[in-house]
C-alpha cells in the first residue's frame, strides 16, 4: 500500500508525502498510509464519540459553531451527539478544523515482520518524522501529544486556527454536502496486522530517484550521516581538531558524495569547516548570518523609514556587505552586526521577521554549515526560503545535500576538484581573495587529519528535530500514540 493515490490528499502534500513513504523504504522502514482526507461526518463522529464528551457538550459546541458562522457544520456535528460512547479519547478537532478534511494531513503507520510498530517513539517512525521535516512537512511525531504517523502538509495548528468558520463552512458543505462516506483509508485499522512487501515502495523510489537533486536521491537520504571511522581527536588541537569533530559529524554523507561527483571529501570537508567557522550543529539553531542589505532589497525598499530606524549598510555597489547595524528599540543605540555571536544573528533576524515575515528574514539569511542565502531555495529544490530554513534546522544531513545541491547548479565541482580556492570564494562568497586563502589553509592540514587514530562508530542517521523560531511545530497540540485520531 505504498501509492498514495485514492487517498484524496491535496496534491503538493501527496508528492512529499510520496517522497517520504520512499526515503523510509530504502532505509528498510516500510510504512503504509491509513487515513488521508477524512470527511467531516466521520469526523464527527470521532468527536463526538468519547465518553466524557455529553450530548449537552456537543450541543454548547453546536451552538458556537453557528454563532461563529459555520451552521452547516454544526448540524452535522448534532447528528452524532446520541451515539454509543467509547472510554478511549480520539480527536479535540470539530469537523472542517482539522487538516484531513482537507485533503493536507495522513496517517501513516510502520510495519516490522507483519506487524505494526505500535511503539510511537520508535526509530522508525523518528526516521519518518524527520524526513517529512527536512521536505517541509509537520511531523506528528513532535508534537506535545506524540501522534506519531500523523503528517500534515500546514505548520498551522489546524484549519480552524488558519482560516474562519464560515468560510470552513461553507468550503465543507460544498465539498461534501452530499456525501456521508466515511474516511478514505486502505480498509484496515490502525493495529491491523497486515504483511507489507518492500516492493509496494518500488514505484515512490523509482519517482524520488528521478530528481535533479542530491536531497531527493534515495540513496543519499538513507546514506550514514556520521563516518563509520571517527577520528579520535583527544591529541589534536585548533583547526585540526575542529575539523576532525565536523568530519565525525558528517563525514559519511560527505564520503558518498565525493565518491558520486569524484570530489576528494577532505576539499568538501575544508569548504565546510570555512563556511561554518567549525561550529557545532545545534538542533533548531543552524548556523545563521543575517543580511541587512539583503533584507532591504527584499522589503526595506518599501519600507524605507521604518527600515532605517532599525537597520543599517554601507549604500555603496559593491560595499553593501559592510557595516550592517540593528537595533531593536528605536531610541535605543545601534549595534554591530556580525560580531561571530549566534545571538547577535538571530536577534536580528528575528527583528527582521517581525518586520517583514518570515519568509521575507529567511531569503535575506545564509544558513547552515554551507552559509546558502534563503534567496537560492529554488536552487537546492525547496519552494521557499522557509522550507529551506525548516530543513536545515531539522538535520545536518540537508546542509550536507544543499551544499552538493549548490556546487551542482554553480558549477562548482570542477574548481573543489581542482582546488580553485579563489574561484570557489569569488563564487561562493563574492570574496575569493579573502575567502581562498582560508580554504586552502584548512585544506592543508589534510596530512596532518589522515594521521589522526580512527575508532569504530556506530553513528546516527539523523540529527534531530528542527526547533527554529520561525516555525510553529512545537506550538501545536493534538493527539497522541501512533494510533490516534487527529
Amino acid at each position: 500500500m505504498g501509492n498514495v493515490d485514492g487517498y484524496g490528499l491535496d496534491a503538493e502534500f501527496a508528492k512529499k508525502l510520496s517522497a517520504v513513504l520512499a526515503a523510509c523504504a530504502v532505509k528498510g522502514y516500510n510504512f503504509k498510509i491509513s487515513q488521508g482526507l477524512r470527511t467531516p461526518q466521520k469526523q464527527a463522529e470521532y468527536y463526538c464519540k468519547w465518553a466524557k464528551r455529553s450530548p449537552a457538550d456537543i450541543d454548547k459546541a453546536a451552538d458556537k459553531m453557528v454563532k461563529d458562522g459555520a451552521p452547516w457544520l454544526a448540524s452535522v456535528l448534532r447528528s452524532y451527539r446520541d451515539i454509543p460512547r467509547q472510554a478511549a479519547w480520539l480527536t479535540s478537532a470539530l469537523p472542517g478544523g482539522g487538516w484531513h478534511q482537507w485533503g493536507e494531513a495522513a496517517d501513516c503507520y510502520c510495519y516490522k515482520a507483519g506487524k505494526m510498530v505500535t511503539d510511537g517513539s520508535d526509530p522508525c517512525y523518528k526516521f519518518y518524522a524527520d524526513t517529512a521535516i527536512s521536505m517541509g512537512l509537520t511531523a506528528g511525531f513532535y508534537f506535545s501529544k506524540q501522534d506519531s504517523g500523523h503528517l500534515q502538509l500546514s505548520p498551522k495548528e489546524s484549519a480552524a486556527s488558519t482560516y474562519t468558520w464560515e468560510h470552513i463552512d461553507e468550503v465543507m458543505q460544498a465539498r461534501f454536502g452530499d456525501k456521508d462516506e466515511v474516511a478514505l483509508s486502505n480498509g484496515i485499522t490502525d493495529y491491523d496486522l497486515l504483511k507489507t512487501s518492500k516492493s509496494d515502495f518500488g514505484p515512490l523510489i523509482a519517482a524520488t530517484a528521478k530528481s535533479k537533486y542530491f536531497k531527493d536521491d534515495p540513496t543519499l537520504i538513507a546514506t550514514q550521516l556520521p563516518p563509520s571511522l571517527a577520528y579520535v581527536t583527544s591529541g589534536a588541537s585548533g583547526s585540526l581538531r575542529a575539523m576532525a569533530e565536523v568530519y565525525n559529524r558528517v563525514g559519511g554523507l560527505l564520503e558518498v558524495f565525493g565518491d558520486k561527483e569524484s570530489i576528494d571529501p577532505v576539499a568538501v570537508l575544508a569548504v565546510w569547516y570555512v563556511e561554518s567557522g567549525g561550529r557545532d550543529f545545534t538542533r533548531g539553531s543552524p548556523v545563521l548570518r543575517f543580511e541587512n542589505h539583503i533584507f532591504f532589497d527584499n522589503w526595506g525598499k518599501k519600507h524605507v523609514k521604518e527600515f532605517s530606524e532599525h537597520f543599517k549598510f554601507r549604500d555603496i555597489p559593491k560595499q553593501r556587505h559592510k557595516d550592517h547595524e540593528y537595533r531593536v528599540n528605536t531610541t535605543g543605540p545601534f549595534k554591530k552586526s556580525h560580531v561571530d555571536s549566534q545571538v547577535v544573528e538571530y536577534e536580528a533576524f528575528g527583528l527582521a521577521k517581525g518586520l517583514g515575515g518570515v519568509e521575507a528574514a529567511c531569503l535575506s539569511s545564509s544558513w547552515g554549515g554551507p552559509q546558502i542565502m534563503g534567496f537560492n531555495h529554488e536552487t537546492l529544490g525547496y519552494p521557499s526560503a522557509t522550507e529551506l530554513a525548516n530543513a536545515f534546522s531539522a538535520d545536518e544531513r540537508w546542509h550536507v545535500l544543499g551544499f552538493a545541491d549548490f556546487c551542482r547548479e554553480k558549477s562548482l565541482v570542477d574548481d573543489i576538484q581542482t582546488m580553485n580556492w579563489t574561484n570557489f570564494g569569488q563564487i561562493y562568497n563574492g570574496d575569493g581573495g579573502a575567502y581562498g586563502p582560508k580554504i586552502k589553509a584548512a585544506y592543508d592540514l589534510k596530512s596532518k587529519l589522515l594521521k589522526l587514530p580512527r575508532v569504530t562508530t556506530s553513528g546516527s542517521t539523523t540529527s534531530g528535530l528542527s526547533t527554529a523560531p520561525f516555525l510553529s511545530v512545537l506550538d501545536i497540540e493534538v493527539e497522541t500514540s501512533p494510533g490516534a485520531i487527529d
